[in-house]
């Protein structure tokens, strides 16, 4: 497994380009912002990238979405079930603010908790993380986690919201993502990466 990483759109949001490199299949973590550095990542490794995964409905995580679907027509949008409502209204989501332009998506697949999927020879597993949203999620696979916004280093996601709940997402990362072995890499929505190991001795907000 390849991954590779761009910070994208107006608040600096971490994109990742995962790549089965037995396969030559890929997938999107968290469409930010347009990279061109990402596709021509893409042709360069010649991926056919089949999936765009959303950990949530955040506007800052869909301001590149149009430009990917445009990019590759194919591309399936991934997202947990309890985020539809959000995706696919954009004033709820907020993204003409953030991206100059309304943004709504109604996903090809919706996802819930523990689901699994395999893209390639890779399968990921979802785990409904909310809190910070009520359809975030996290995406595991092979020692990796894509934590979106509900957990960074040294920190978690904002629970200042209407939707958002620190209980909940405490109680999310302390059960459902601290069960991970200690050595599982973090790749968050933004900021940099850590470990799981790191987080459970030293994240204040746990």
């Amino acid at each position: 497994m390849l991954i590779q990483h761009f910070i994208t759109g107006p608040l600096g949001v971490n994109c990742y380009l995962v790549i089965d490199e037995n396969t030559k299949t890929g997938f999107i973590v968290d469409p930010g912002g347009e990279s061109g550095k990402l596709v021509q990542a893409v042709k360069e490794k010649g991926v056919n990238v089949t999936h765009l995964i959303l950990t949530h409905g955040h506007p800052d995580h869909l301001c590149g979405l149009d430009f990917y679907q445009r990019t590759f027509p194919e591309i399936l949008v991934v997202a947990h079930e309890a985020e539809c409502d959000m995706l696919s209204d954009a004033k709820k989501n907020q993204s003409a603010m953030y991206c100059g332009k309304p943004v709504s998506v109604e996903p090809d697949i919706t996802v819930s908790d523990m689901d699994t999927m395999k893209i390639g020879d890779l399968e990921l597993l979802f785990i409904h993380t909310p809190g910070h949203t009520k359809g975030g999620m996290c995406i595991y696979l092979d020692g990796t986690l894509f934590s979106g916004d509900t957990l960074f280093q040294n920190s978690i996601g904002r629970t200042d919201f209407p939707y958002s709940s620190y209980p909940a997402i405490r109680s999310a990362i302390k059960d459902k993502l601290f069960v991970l072995p200690a050595e599982t890499v973090v790749y968050p929505g933004h900021e940099g990466f850590t470990t799981i190991g790191h987080e459970k001795e030293h994240n204040p907000f746990v």
